[in-house]
């Protein structure tokens, strides 16, 4: 072989042999790309984790009306009076349940006791926090009145006949489930209850 073509076939190998050094990944480029895909895939699956946690942790709360008392009840049950109403002191006694790990806060909220759909009285839940795994009960009292000023209508003389009065109460307690992370939620109470005038008792109780 002439030195001519030994020169060209070395020139030849140098430039394939620079070429490969050029399109070869370094090592520290792989390891760099493998950290990365680790972290984003790392990222994924505890945003999937947070995700559930707010939806499968922090379990709906319930709260229920478990009594109520019938105090001082006046009414007229004169159907032919221009002025027809009733009166009452309810004394109720609200249960509030928190089925999570972490405890559930919530600050003073208000409810409405509601006949046919008017607001007849409010009802105060002092705020109070709630263990983890736990229910608490507290007693509300609250009055109730109902006046028809401008003559009775058919459906108030039929209750008053009857001797019963039907009532509906519905209150919203928004707090926070406090776990790794706040979870805001909001329980609702909400109930109706057959109030018999003539027996002066509540005749039932029903919460969903």
């Amino acid at each position: 072989m002439s030195s001519y073509a030994k020169t060209t076939y070395g020139r030849k190998s140098k430039d394939v042999d620079e070429a490969s050094a050029i399109y070869q990944p370094k090592q520290s480029d792989i390891t760099g790309k493998i950290i990365i895909f680790t972290l984003v895939g790392l990222c994924i699956l505890l945003s999937l984790f947070i995700s559930i946690g707010f939806y499968v942790i922090a379990k709906p709360l319930q709260a229920s009306l478990t009594s109520v008392a019938l105090r001082n009840l006046r009414y007229n049950n004169n159907t032919s009076s221009s002025s027809p109403y009733f009166n009452a002191t309810l004394v109720m006694e609200i249960r509030i349940e928190n089925p999570n790990f972490g405890f559930f806060e919530f600050p003073t909220s208000k409810g409405d006791i509601l006949y046919n759909g008017l607001v007849v009285g409010e009802v105060k839940i002092n705020g109070q926090r709630v263990a983890s795994y736990s229910a608490v009960r507290r007693e509300v009292r609250t009055e109730v009145s109902y006046r028809e000023n401008q003559g009775s209508s058919v459906w108030f003389k039929n209750d008053v006949k009857r001797g019963l009065i039907i009532l509906k109460i519905g209150a919203k307690l928004r707090g926070e489930v406090h776990l790794k992370a706040l979870n805001k939620r909001t329980v609702h109470l909400k109930c109706l209850m057959y109030l018999n005038l003539i027996d002066e008792v509540i005749q039932r109780l029903w919460c969903k």
